[in-house]
Protein backbone atom coordinates (compact mmCIF):
# COMPACT_ATOMS: atom_id res chain seq x y z
CA UNK A 1 0.00 0.00 0.00
CA UNK A 2 1.31 3.59 -0.99
CA UNK A 3 2.09 5.38 2.24
CA UNK A 4 0.48 8.51 1.00
CA UNK A 5 -2.76 8.63 -1.31
CA UNK A 6 -2.27 11.27 -4.13
CA UNK A 7 -5.61 13.46 -5.27
CA UNK A 8 -7.36 12.78 -8.02
CA UNK A 9 -9.23 14.54 -11.28
CA UNK A 10 -12.63 13.39 -9.75
CA UNK A 11 -11.81 15.25 -6.74
CA UNK A 12 -10.48 17.93 -7.82
CA UNK A 13 -13.76 18.66 -10.38
CA UNK A 14 -16.31 17.73 -7.74
CA UNK A 15 -14.56 20.54 -5.46
CA UNK A 16 -14.48 22.55 -7.96
CA UNK A 17 -18.51 22.04 -8.57
CA UNK A 18 -18.79 22.78 -4.50
CA UNK A 19 -16.64 26.03 -4.84
CA UNK A 20 -18.74 27.63 -7.94
CA UNK A 21 -20.65 29.43 -5.64
CA UNK A 22 -17.37 30.93 -3.90
CA UNK A 23 -15.76 31.66 -6.84
CA UNK A 24 -18.97 34.01 -8.20
CA UNK A 25 -18.45 35.67 -5.00
CA UNK A 26 -14.89 36.17 -5.41
CA UNK A 27 -15.37 38.02 -8.36
CA UNK A 28 -18.00 40.51 -7.28
CA UNK A 29 -15.54 40.88 -3.99
CA UNK A 30 -12.17 39.37 -4.11
CA UNK A 31 -10.49 41.90 -1.26
CA UNK A 32 -10.09 38.88 1.37
CA UNK A 33 -7.97 37.17 -0.99
CA UNK A 34 -6.14 39.69 -2.43
CA UNK A 35 -5.42 40.60 1.58
CA UNK A 36 -4.43 37.26 1.74
CA UNK A 37 -1.87 37.38 -1.15
CA UNK A 38 -0.57 40.94 -0.61
CA UNK A 39 0.50 39.77 2.72
CA UNK A 40 2.53 36.71 1.07
CA UNK A 41 6.13 37.82 1.96
CA UNK A 42 7.63 35.54 -0.11
CA UNK A 43 7.43 35.65 -3.56
CA UNK A 44 8.27 32.11 -4.93
CA UNK A 45 5.33 30.33 -6.65
CA UNK A 46 5.11 27.08 -4.58
CA UNK A 47 4.17 29.90 -1.68
CA UNK A 48 1.66 31.67 -4.18
CA UNK A 49 0.38 28.53 -4.36
CA UNK A 50 -0.29 27.34 -0.72
CA UNK A 51 -1.79 30.35 0.04
CA UNK A 52 -4.72 29.96 -2.40
CA UNK A 53 -4.89 26.63 -1.13
CA UNK A 54 -4.99 28.18 2.34
CA UNK A 55 -7.64 30.65 1.24
CA UNK A 56 -9.55 27.52 -0.36
CA UNK A 57 -9.32 25.60 2.73
CA UNK A 58 -10.68 28.68 4.66
CA UNK A 59 -13.67 28.47 2.62
CA UNK A 60 -14.56 25.55 2.43
CA UNK A 61 -17.33 23.99 4.57
CA UNK A 62 -15.34 20.51 4.49
CA UNK A 63 -12.19 21.34 6.07
CA UNK A 64 -10.30 23.04 8.91
CA UNK A 65 -6.93 24.05 9.09
CA UNK A 66 -4.98 22.45 12.26
CA UNK A 67 -1.81 24.00 11.07
CA UNK A 68 0.58 24.80 8.17
CA UNK A 69 4.30 25.06 7.46
CA UNK A 70 5.06 24.10 10.25
CA UNK A 71 8.84 23.10 10.81
CA UNK A 72 10.17 20.00 12.72
CA UNK A 73 12.82 20.70 14.34
CA UNK A 74 15.54 18.18 15.97
CA UNK A 75 18.39 19.17 17.89
CA UNK A 76 19.92 22.49 15.71
CA UNK A 77 19.04 21.07 12.65
CA UNK A 78 14.98 21.11 10.46
CA UNK A 79 14.15 17.54 10.12
CA UNK A 80 11.48 18.88 7.47
CA UNK A 81 7.97 20.79 7.52
CA UNK A 82 4.46 19.93 7.42
CA UNK A 83 2.84 21.83 4.51
CA UNK A 84 -0.30 21.43 5.66
CA UNK A 85 -2.18 19.64 8.52
CA UNK A 86 -5.90 19.44 8.19
CA UNK A 87 -9.37 18.23 9.56
CA UNK A 88 -11.61 16.83 6.67
CA UNK A 89 -15.05 16.96 8.70
CA UNK A 90 -16.74 14.65 5.79
CA UNK A 91 -14.57 11.95 6.72
CA UNK A 92 -13.21 13.23 10.73
CA UNK A 93 -9.84 11.88 9.53
CA UNK A 94 -6.67 14.09 10.67
CA UNK A 95 -4.46 14.39 7.05
CA UNK A 96 -1.39 15.72 6.33
CA UNK A 97 -1.02 17.15 3.04
CA UNK A 98 1.88 17.59 1.27
CA UNK A 99 1.59 20.25 -1.76
CA UNK A 100 3.68 21.48 -4.89
CA UNK A 101 3.22 23.16 -8.09
CA UNK A 102 5.70 22.50 -10.77
CA UNK A 103 6.76 23.33 -14.55
CA UNK A 104 8.26 20.71 -16.78
CA UNK A 105 9.66 20.72 -20.02
CA UNK A 106 10.10 17.19 -21.31
CA UNK A 107 12.77 16.31 -23.49
CA UNK A 108 13.86 13.08 -25.38
CA UNK A 109 11.30 10.37 -24.36
CA UNK A 110 8.24 12.23 -23.18
CA UNK A 111 6.37 8.73 -21.94
CA UNK A 112 9.50 8.48 -19.31
CA UNK A 113 9.10 10.52 -15.92
CA UNK A 114 12.85 10.72 -15.74
CA UNK A 115 12.91 13.32 -18.84
CA UNK A 116 11.22 16.04 -16.80
CA UNK A 117 13.09 19.13 -16.24
CA UNK A 118 12.43 22.51 -14.73
CA UNK A 119 13.55 25.84 -17.01
CA UNK A 120 16.69 26.37 -15.47
CA UNK A 121 17.18 22.45 -15.33
CA UNK A 122 18.11 22.64 -11.63
CA UNK A 123 15.29 19.68 -10.66
CA UNK A 124 13.24 17.06 -11.96
CA UNK A 125 9.29 16.01 -12.16
CA UNK A 126 10.76 12.09 -10.65
CA UNK A 127 13.16 13.67 -7.88
CA UNK A 128 10.13 15.42 -6.82
CA UNK A 129 7.69 13.26 -7.23
CA UNK A 130 9.66 10.73 -5.50
CA UNK A 131 10.56 13.32 -2.64
CA UNK A 132 6.84 13.79 -1.85
CA UNK A 133 6.04 10.26 -2.17
CA UNK A 134 8.93 8.90 0.02
CA UNK A 135 10.18 11.61 2.47
CA UNK A 136 7.87 14.54 2.75
CA UNK A 137 4.94 12.36 3.50
CA UNK A 138 6.45 10.41 5.93
CA UNK A 139 7.58 13.36 8.07
CA UNK A 140 5.23 12.34 10.64
CA UNK A 141 7.27 9.16 11.27
CA UNK A 142 10.27 11.18 12.51
CA UNK A 143 10.80 10.89 16.32
CA UNK A 144 11.04 14.69 16.56
CA UNK A 145 7.44 14.70 14.77
CA UNK A 146 5.55 12.24 16.54
CA UNK A 147 7.01 14.02 19.92
CA UNK A 148 6.09 17.79 18.48
CA UNK A 149 2.59 15.79 17.24
CA UNK A 150 1.59 14.40 20.44
CA UNK A 151 2.65 18.00 22.40
CA UNK A 152 -0.40 19.26 20.06
CA UNK A 153 -2.51 16.20 21.05
CA UNK A 154 -2.63 15.80 17.11
CA UNK A 155 -2.76 11.74 15.49
CA UNK A 156 -1.95 11.76 11.53
CA UNK A 157 -4.59 9.73 9.91
CA UNK A 158 -3.68 10.15 6.46
CA UNK A 159 -0.90 11.51 4.13
CA UNK A 160 -2.24 13.24 1.07
CA UNK A 161 -0.11 14.90 -1.88
CA UNK A 162 -0.82 17.17 -4.54
CA UNK A 163 1.24 18.20 -7.17
CA UNK A 164 -0.34 20.91 -9.60
CA UNK A 165 1.32 23.00 -12.15
CA UNK A 166 2.42 22.32 -16.15
CA UNK A 167 3.67 20.55 -18.22
CA UNK A 168 5.86 21.56 -21.67
CA UNK A 169 6.10 19.24 -24.88
CA UNK A 170 8.23 19.65 -27.52
CA UNK A 171 6.57 21.47 -30.32
CA UNK A 172 7.77 18.89 -32.71
CA UNK A 173 6.13 16.69 -30.95
CA UNK A 174 2.43 15.84 -32.78
CA UNK A 175 0.51 13.87 -29.97
CA UNK A 176 1.84 14.47 -26.28
CA UNK A 177 3.14 11.90 -24.74
CA UNK A 178 2.96 11.82 -20.93
CA UNK A 179 4.23 9.49 -18.17
CA UNK A 180 1.91 7.37 -17.35
CA UNK A 181 1.28 8.90 -13.53
CA UNK A 182 0.02 11.60 -14.89
CA UNK A 183 -3.40 12.49 -15.07
CA UNK A 184 -5.10 12.54 -18.81
CA UNK A 185 -6.26 15.94 -18.55
CA UNK A 186 -3.41 17.92 -17.06
CA UNK A 187 -2.46 21.96 -18.13
CA UNK A 188 0.28 21.64 -20.60
CA UNK A 189 1.97 23.36 -23.48
CA UNK A 190 4.89 23.55 -25.08
CA UNK A 191 8.62 24.61 -25.85
CA UNK A 192 10.34 25.58 -28.78
CA UNK A 193 13.84 27.17 -29.61
CA UNK A 194 13.21 30.43 -31.52
CA UNK A 195 13.10 29.15 -34.62
CA UNK A 196 11.11 26.27 -34.33
CA UNK A 197 8.76 29.13 -32.50
CA UNK A 198 8.75 31.01 -35.64
CA UNK A 199 8.30 28.28 -38.31
CA UNK A 200 5.11 27.14 -35.71
CA UNK A 201 3.59 30.44 -35.66
CA UNK A 202 5.18 32.94 -38.34
CA UNK A 203 1.91 32.79 -40.61
CA UNK A 204 -0.36 32.89 -37.99
CA UNK A 205 -2.58 36.01 -36.51
CA UNK A 206 -1.82 35.34 -32.85
CA UNK A 207 0.23 37.75 -30.93
CA UNK A 208 1.89 37.48 -27.90
CA UNK A 209 3.25 38.50 -24.64
CA UNK A 210 5.81 37.87 -22.20
CA UNK A 211 4.41 36.54 -18.95
CA UNK A 212 6.11 37.09 -15.44
CA UNK A 213 6.30 34.36 -13.08
CA UNK A 214 3.21 35.34 -10.77
CA UNK A 215 1.28 34.95 -14.33
CA UNK A 216 2.40 31.47 -14.79
CA UNK A 217 -0.31 29.66 -12.46
CA UNK A 218 -3.33 30.55 -14.30
CA UNK A 219 -5.13 31.66 -17.48
CA UNK A 220 -4.63 34.64 -18.96
CA UNK A 221 -6.69 37.44 -20.40
CA UNK A 222 -6.27 40.02 -23.25
CA UNK A 223 -5.20 43.09 -22.35
CA UNK A 224 -5.21 46.03 -24.62
CA UNK A 225 -2.90 47.91 -22.34
CA UNK A 226 -0.05 44.87 -22.46
CA UNK A 227 2.44 44.94 -24.88
CA UNK A 228 2.11 42.40 -27.75
CA UNK A 229 4.14 41.19 -30.42
CA UNK A 230 4.10 39.09 -33.68
CA UNK A 231 6.22 35.68 -33.44
CA UNK A 232 8.62 36.94 -35.51
CA UNK A 233 9.03 39.95 -33.38
CA UNK A 234 8.99 38.16 -30.10
CA UNK A 235 11.67 35.90 -31.32
CA UNK A 236 14.12 38.24 -32.20
CA UNK A 237 13.64 40.22 -28.83
CA UNK A 238 13.90 36.71 -27.26
CA UNK A 239 17.27 35.84 -29.44
CA UNK A 240 19.11 39.12 -28.78
CA UNK A 241 18.36 39.67 -25.13
CA UNK A 242 21.81 39.29 -23.22
CA UNK A 243 20.54 37.35 -20.51
CA UNK A 244 18.40 34.69 -22.54
CA UNK A 245 16.28 32.05 -19.71
CA UNK A 246 13.69 29.86 -20.80
CA UNK A 247 10.56 32.24 -20.62
CA UNK A 248 6.80 32.03 -20.33
CA UNK A 249 5.29 33.17 -22.87
CA UNK A 250 1.48 33.16 -24.00
CA UNK A 251 -0.39 33.89 -27.90
CA UNK A 252 -3.76 35.58 -28.05
CA UNK A 253 -6.42 35.88 -31.04
CA UNK A 254 -7.29 39.05 -30.90
CA UNK A 255 -9.90 39.20 -33.40
CA UNK A 256 -11.59 36.76 -32.11
CA UNK A 257 -14.59 35.91 -29.28
CA UNK A 258 -12.47 35.04 -26.71
CA UNK A 259 -10.30 36.99 -24.67
CA UNK A 260 -8.14 34.09 -22.95
CA UNK A 261 -5.00 32.93 -24.29
CA UNK A 262 -4.99 30.43 -27.06
CA UNK A 263 -1.50 28.82 -26.83
CA UNK A 264 1.23 28.62 -23.64
CA UNK A 265 4.25 28.15 -24.02
CA UNK A 266 8.19 28.47 -23.13
CA UNK A 267 11.09 30.03 -25.61
CA UNK A 268 14.41 28.22 -24.69
CA UNK A 269 17.81 29.37 -25.33
CA UNK A 270 19.77 27.81 -29.12
CA UNK A 271 21.72 26.08 -27.02
CA UNK A 272 19.40 24.67 -23.89
CA UNK A 273 19.52 21.07 -22.78
CA UNK A 274 21.94 20.12 -25.13
CA UNK A 275 24.45 18.82 -22.31
CA UNK A 276 21.87 16.73 -21.19
CA UNK A 277 22.80 14.24 -24.28
CA UNK A 278 19.28 13.33 -24.72
CA UNK A 279 17.69 12.36 -28.27
CA UNK A 280 15.00 14.64 -28.64
CA UNK A 281 14.36 16.85 -32.08
CA UNK A 282 17.04 19.62 -30.64
CA UNK A 283 17.14 21.20 -34.33
CA UNK A 284 16.96 24.65 -34.43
Amino acid sequence: MAHCSWTTTNQWHRAYREFTTHLTAIKDNPRALQKLISEQTDRRLGHRFETLLTYWFNSSERYDIICQNLQVQDTNRTLGEFDFIVKDKQTKQTQHWEVACKFYLGIGDTNNIENWHGPMLKDRLAIKYERMQSRQSRLSKQVAAKKMLAEMNTHIDQHICLMKGRLFYPISQQQPQKPSLISPDHQHGWWARPSQFTNQFQHQALRWRFLNKQQWLSTQLFDANDTFYSAEELANIFSTDSDRRPTCIAGFNIDGITTEEVSRGFLVPKDWAEHLNLTDNMNT
